[in-house]
């Protein structure tokens, strides 16, 4: 497969920026990748342990935890936050769209937890978050039991979900205003496939989506608009808590993007450098939101590779 991108990184001290390249024959192309490409787990075999995490209203909220056939050590833990606009969507969407990185981290060794969440129908902002946060204490809680690191997360999110991992990430070592309950983990990396980053930023009409409408997914998460309260928007966007203690990012983005914008993850990418935070910003031309193509060995590898050095980071 070729891939036409534009890549910037800025890594564990190491930058450098490569525009238009073959991904394929790339001279930073991870010496590893061979291993990340041989699954001994394939995504069709792979089956979870559903387990209700909390209940609201009367209402069970479950996530699905996904365990290595081998590891190592008690394995540590990746939370995954399923995408849909913050309005539809759930766990069960993982295998089918994420199942190549689900089984490639499974042979690395790493659990992965996939939480189902409060939808903005039926509860909006903070409800989500406080539901991804209280899922990932109750991991904590029973990690002995579940047999589980959990203390120290590696959050992984797709567009919306991708915004509620980062939001989690970069507030994880702050006292913030949203959270029920304080974090019991550490947050050490985050994955972030193509979320919104900074919801005061995300105006104007993205080419499918009309984001000043007050409608607009983000306004319906929020419960009102960004433009009639932009407070409330700065509160929930990912960029606002970064500083100098938030963990390493990588971060993708296809460039024909019609639903989130690519400049958000631009956006996020020139925040974390501000700080000095360790990231990488894959931006791939001609790929659109949600495109598959983020679930090949082209870039699960890197994502597989961002594991091994976070993990090696925080052993």
């Amino acid at each position: 497969m070729r891939l036409s991108v534009v890549l910037t990184i800025f890594y564990f001290g190491i930058a450098a920026t490569l525009t238009g390249c073959d991904m394929t024959n790339s001279s930073n192309k991870d010496t590893d990748t061979n291993r990340a490409e041989t699954t001994y787990l394939n995504a069709d075999k792979v089956k979870p342990q559903s387990i209700v995490y909390k209940t609201v209203n009367g209402k069970g909220l479950a996530l699905d935890l996904y365990m290595p056939a081998f590891s190592e050590t008690t394995p540590r833990l990746a939370l995954w936050v399923h995408g849909g606009a913050w309005m539809r969507g759930s766990k069960d969407e993982t295998m089918p769209k994420n199942g190549n990185l689900v089984a490639s981290l499974l042979n690395e060794g790493v659990a992965v937890a996939a939480v189902n969440y409060r939808l903005s129908g039926e509860a909006i902002y903070p409800a989500a978050p406080n539901d991804i946060n209280d899922a990932i204490n109750f991991l904590v809680d029973n990690k002995d039991e579940l047999k589980l690191s959990a203390d120290r997360v590696i959050m992984m999110g797709r567009s919306a979900g991708g915004h509620l991992a980062s939001l989690l990430t970069t507030s994880n070592n702050d006292d913030v205003p949203f959270l029920n309950a304080k974090p019991r983990y550490s947050v050490i990396g985050m994955v972030d496939f193509f979320g919104p980053s900074d919801l005061v930023a995300l105006r104007g009409n993205s080419g499918k989506v009309d984001h000043d409408a007050p409608d607009a997914a983000e306004a319906l998460f929020l419960g009102e608009s960004p433009l009639a309260n932009e407070a409330l928007a700065r509160e929930a966007s990912p960029t606002t808590y970064i500083d100098d203690e938030t963990p390493p990012f990588i971060i993708f983005h296809g460039l024909d993007d019609g639903v989130v914008p690519a400049s958000q993850s631009e956006l996020l990418s020139r925040h974390l450098d501000q700080f000095g935070v360790p990231n990488a910003l894959f931006l791939v031309k001609g790929k659109r939101h949600g495109d598959p193509v983020f679930d090949t060995d082209e870039f699960v590898s890197k994502v597989i590779s961002f594991v091994r050095d976070v993990k090696k980071e925080n052993n």
